[in-house]
């Protein structure tokens, strides 16, 4: 009888240490859901002006009616309107010259020009173009009095063309630097190199405005 009030009286006492040590245990916790990743964020193409007006030195030959071609120098001024970021229409109007003497005369030869521009890899900060544009050449010719002949004034006007390209740099917001443009192109005014062409090298500045 003893020994059953012995252990029913331990059994009491172990009781309450049970289910101390059940609070006492941590609760386990569940994982918490995963976090979705966050997705890639698609870097914005630079912005594409819808006008570029570019004007700057031009710098071309010209053949001469003794086969030889001195390169007469002035101005270009542009016009392009963005279609795409890629392609624009452009308009362009030269006027370069050379005094090459008495004999010769005072030359002055404009061409006004359009067609395609093209941005092979967008408007960047470095900008690479290239155009083709088609139009009419003007060689205008005055010679002064000299061995009793008056002075004279020669207009020749003839189809004009010119393929080329170059770099702008995107220095500033609405302003780029025109480092350099490089064309081939052709208005035979004299009719000595039949289908022939010349190099027209030219830098300047550009002004875009209306951004999209």
């Amino acid at each position: 009888m003893r020994k059953l009030v012995a252990l029913a009286g331990l059994a009491l006492l172990l009781v309450p240490l049970a289910v101390a040590q059940e609070e006492a245990a941590p609760q386990e916790q569940s994982a918490p859901p995963p976090v979705p990743a966050a997705p890639p964020v698609k870097k914005a193409p630079p912005p594409t002006p819808a006008w570029e007006v570019s004007g700057g030195f031009t710098s071309r030959g010209n053949y001469q009616p003794d086969g030889s071609k001195p390169y007469f120098n002035g101005f270009y001024a542009s016009v392009d309107r963005n279609i795409f970021h890629w392609l624009g229409a452009e308009a362009e109007v030269t006027r370069t010259a050379k005094n090459q003497g008495v004999i010769t005369g005072d030359a002055r030869v404009y061409t006004l020009m359009a067609g395609p521009s093209l941005y092979p890899f967008g408007h960047r900060k470095v900008t690479v173009f290239g155009h083709a544009l088609f139009g009419i050449g003007r060689e205008s010719i005055t010679t002064g009095p000299f061995a009793g002949f008056s002075e004279k004034t020669t207009t020749v006007d003839v189809h004009a063309w010119e393929i080329g390209g170059g770099l702008d740099w995107n220095k500033w917001h609405h302003w780029s630097i025109r480092l350099i443009e490089g064309d081939y192109g052709g208005a035979n005014f004299t009719g000595a190199k039949t289908g022939g062409g010349s190099l027209r090298i030219s830098v300047g500045a550009v002004y875009r405005f209306g951004f999209k």
